[in-house]
């Protein structure tokens, strides 16, 4: 029934198609996962009722095999720079991504794993080096480093939270509440329902 309704609203106010698929209908108790988020209300100890988003399982372990991939066996003819400038930019990108949203422990979770994992692959690289000589060459305050490279760690991220902008960002949907004198109020050319029609179109 939910599903048919929102089926009728996205054909005669978006000119949209529901994927009936795709299109999955769960309790928030429960948990779903949307674009890598899991998002879930659970009870706080204090009995508040919250609605918790966090990295899903799945795009955890994805970012996990990525940094694996590239810190495998094979990947030893390389330099430590050379493989910290790969490394970098993928945990760099995904906090970055994922940083709107309850993922301190998941950050520092992540952050442990490629530390563990560079540690390994300079074991590999370097084993006749004992562990007071690896500690001189390729550490440093901030951690494993090389040629001014220095593992990103994603525990450093800065959690943010979306803030609530339904007062100063005009949409279809709350028209009749913005304040256009608001200082941040904004109105573009995607707020019109027949521009958006035209889009939908245009793409199918």
């Amino acid at each position: 029934m939910i599903k048919a309704e929102i089926g009728m609203l996205l054909a005669d106010r978006l000119k949209m198609t529901l994927s009936e698929e795709k299109t999955h209908i769960t309790h928030i108790d429960d948990g779903f996962v949307f674009l890598g988020f899991h998002i879930q209300a659970k009870t706080r100890g204090d009995g508040r009722r919250v609605v918790l988003t966090i990295p899903s399982k799945s795009a955890l372990a994805s970012v996990m095999h990525k940094i694996k991939r590239l810190t495998e066996r094979g990947t030893t003819l390389l330099s430590l720079e050379a493989v910290l400038r790969t490394v970098n930019p993928v945990l760099r990108g995904w906090a970055a991504y994922f940083r709107y949203g309850a993922s301190k422990k998941t950050f520092s979770y992540l952050g442990h794993y490629a530390w563990w994992r560079m540690i390994l692959w300079i074991r590999r690289k370097h084993p006749h080096l004992t562990w007071k000589k690896l500690r001189r060459l390729f550490f440093a305050a901030d951690g494993i480093t090389e040629g001014g490279i220095v593992l990103y760690n994603p525990a450093k991220t800065r959690v943010e939270r979306y803030r609530y902008r339904g007062a100063q960002i005009s949409t279809p949907y709350n028209i009749d509440e913005v304040d256009p004198e608001g200082a941040r109020f904004r109105r573009t050319n995607h707020d019109d329902m027949a521009f958006v029609g035209q889009v939908s179109e245009y793409l199918a």
